[in-house]
């Protein structure tokens, strides 16, 4: 059965006078970023790479990917609570893995798909029931739109080894069973 995610439009200035409100548990909107490319033609999209935003709020992560001068960008970001910020178009490269490798391939950005979760990343900040599921609920529909293989971690993709941490103590269990492989 294939469920199609709402997309809405919000305003481009996130500094509207009204305060910025989520949309919710699995609603998505689209909040475009600056900082992305073309994929190499030949690139075939088959790898999620899960961060987390060392940010504690949704909002934040948004106005941060949209500005310029951050050189920095996911496909989705999601709230605590389950909504869900796409800044790049999937069949599109953000600016997500830096200096990474996976299993003898570099320059991840071309082949991934990256997924920022709102955490402070610290190992104690907690991932909820609302993001795991919403987490789960994306790469689930992503995986009828690409040939989503494998499932990872910043942590396990950054280079040099340890350069990155990301997402610490996330919950991982909460991704088996979707037919993807989880290297972390």
């Amino acid at each position: 059965m294939f469920f199609p995610i709402p997309f809405l439009q919000v305003p481009d200035d996130l500094s509207m006078p009204n305060p910025w409100k989520e949309p919710g548990f699995g609603n998505v909107i689209f909040v475009k970023s600056p900082n992305f490319g073309p994929r190499p033609m030949d690139a075939v999209i088959d790898t999620v790479v899960v961060h987390s935003t060392v940010s504690p709020t949704l909002q934040g992560t948004t106005k941060w990917f949209t500005t310029t001068e951050s050189q920095v960008s996911a496909h989705f970001t999601i709230g605590k609570d389950g909504s869900i910020v796409q800044h790049v178009n999937t069949f599109d490269r953000a600016w997500h893995a830096g200096v990474s490798e996976f299993r003898g391939r570099t320059n991840l950005n071309n082949f991934t798909i990256g997924i920022e979760l709102v955490n402070l990343n610290d190992g104690i900040d907690p991932y909820p029931v609302e993001q795991t599921t919403a987490l789960r609920y994306l790469i689930t529909t992503l995986k009828r739109r690409h040939e989503l293989k494998v499932i990872t971690s910043h942590e396990y993709i950054g280079r040099p080894p340890g350069r990155k941490s990301d997402p610490k103590a996330y919950p991982w269990s909460t991704l088996e069973g979707i037919g993807l492989e989880i290297v972390k």
